[in-house]
């Protein structure tokens, strides 16, 4: 029996630790290696719990960064920045996805569990 997966997620678990600043820096690449054209895509990195809420933070309803305040471009490149309000949550294991959104297309990149250490 054959099997199509169409499934391009990567499961990567990341490790913080609460009331400080935490930069994930990437590059997406497509099939052949080559940097994937970000341009036309919006960018976000969610952090949310077993139910799929947000996580509550101090001034804002959940941890969501983006390509790092820069405009996406075909290079590929992605910067994650959480800030300390971001990591001021309760400290335990949550989880995040990375997903890039187009016009025609959803992409979900990169999934896995968030664990915040107590500081």
């Amino acid at each position: 029996m054959a099997t199509i997966n169409t499934d391009i997620a990567q499961k990567i678990d990341i490790i913080a630790r609460e009331n400080n600043t935490a930069t994930i820096n990437l590059v997406i690449t497509d099939s052949s290696g080559s940097a994937f054209d970000l341009s036309s895509y919006t960018i976000t990195f969610t952090v949310y719990d077993e139910t799929g809420t947000h996580i509550t933070k101090s001034n804002s309803g959940g941890i969501t960064a983006t390509d790092g305040g820069g405009t996406p471009d075909s290079s590929g490149k992605i910067s994650i920045s959480l800030s300390t309000d971001d990591l001021s949550i309760l400290p335990g294991t949550y989880k995040h996805k990375l997903v890039l959104v187009s016009s025609s297309e959803t992409k979900t990149w990169m999934y896995g569990k968030f664990k915040l250490n107590n500081d």
